[in-house]
């Protein structure tokens, strides 16, 4: 059987074995986190020999940001895909809200597991500033068209509705308070739009 094993792997392409030793490192981080991550774990967790995981990758942090690339890039083409259906504005952020609320527990938790290890984090900023970069972009145009909001103004509330802010706080005070008054704005016309869906309702009752 192991022999029928070997062979079945052998005629697999590259492509598809490199998707199983990335779905096998998926399962250990998800599962177990990273702090007891190592190549021969993943390589035990995918049937594969140390040595084959090696003919792929240069190592544990390499193997692990195209892993992060991989389910970020699937991550972001929902999003978009969500953001380009012809739905109005407010049906567009409710299924945005959606995907990232049923990827929770799955695709989000890896990724920020992934980008919360000290020694990947520089690796994977910049794959997470490009992807993030077209929601925002995507959904800033959504804003100022349908709503006299500036394109600056527009960008930083996406960034925060997201939680896309900057994890290293460099941001200047002047920045800060910005973001501040912003969120302020938001949290007031968010509250003042849901006492007019609910307020009267309750008074009904």
């Amino acid at each position: 059987m192991l022999g029928k094993a070997i062979n079945r792997r052998r005629r697999l392409s590259r492509d598809q074995r490199i998707e199983e030793i990335l779905d096998a490192a998926y399962q250990l981080v998800q599962n177990d986190g990273m702090s007891t991550l190592t190549m021969n774990k993943i390589a035990l967790q995918a049937g594969a020999s140390k040595a084959l995981l090696y003919s792929y990758f240069p190592n544990l942090p390499g193997l692990l940001q195209k892993l992060y690339e991989r389910e970020h890039r699937q991550l972001q083409s929902l999003h978009l895909e969500a953001l380009n259906s012809p739905y109005e504005f407010e049906e567009m952020v409710r299924l945005t809200a959606k995907i990232s609320r049923q990827n929770c527990f799955g695709r989000l938790l890896l990724l920020n597991r992934l980008e919360a290890d000290a020694s990947l984090r520089k690796l994977l900023a910049e794959t997470d500033r490009q992807g993030r970069s077209d929601v925002v972009n995507f959904l800033s145009k959504e804003i100022t068209d349908n709503f006299d909001v500036p394109g600056d103004i527009a960008a930083d509330a996406v960034k925060l509705a997201l939680h896309y802010g900057e994890k290293n706080l460099l941001s200047s005070v002047e920045d800060q308070l910005k973001q501040d008054e912003i969120w302020a704005a938001m949290m007031v016309g968010a509250m003042q739009e849901l006492e007019k869906r609910y307020g009267n309702r309750r008074k009904k009752q």
